[in-house]
């Protein structure tokens, strides 16, 4: 028994979808590598000792009047991926 070929057009999808598709696999890559880097983090056995180091010398730390504009920056970088994140 032989069946007829399907043709391209039945196998097509719109490409929204497509892109939707792509966007929740990088989310879900985006979710993966960083659950990966706390467990580095996690069990990183040197950990404890930048956070004394933060504790004991906070004029080392850096702050927002350090980087002009970063805070800033951040603010529309994460506006932006919530509109990517949401549509």
């Amino acid at each position: 028994m032989t069946t007829e070929p399907r043709v391209i057009a039945d196998l097509d999808v719109p490409l929204t979808d497509v892109e939707t598709h792509i966007e929740r696999l990088n989310a879900q890559k985006r979710l993966a590598e960083g659950t990966a880097a706390e467990a580095r983090h996690l069990g990183d056995p040197t950990d404890h000792a930048w956070e004394r180091l933060a504790v004991d010398h906070p004029e080392a730390c850096s702050h927002d009047a350090d980087y002009p504009g970063w805070t800033e920056h951040i603010a529309a970088l994460t506006k932006l991926n919530r509109t990517k994140t949401t549509r």
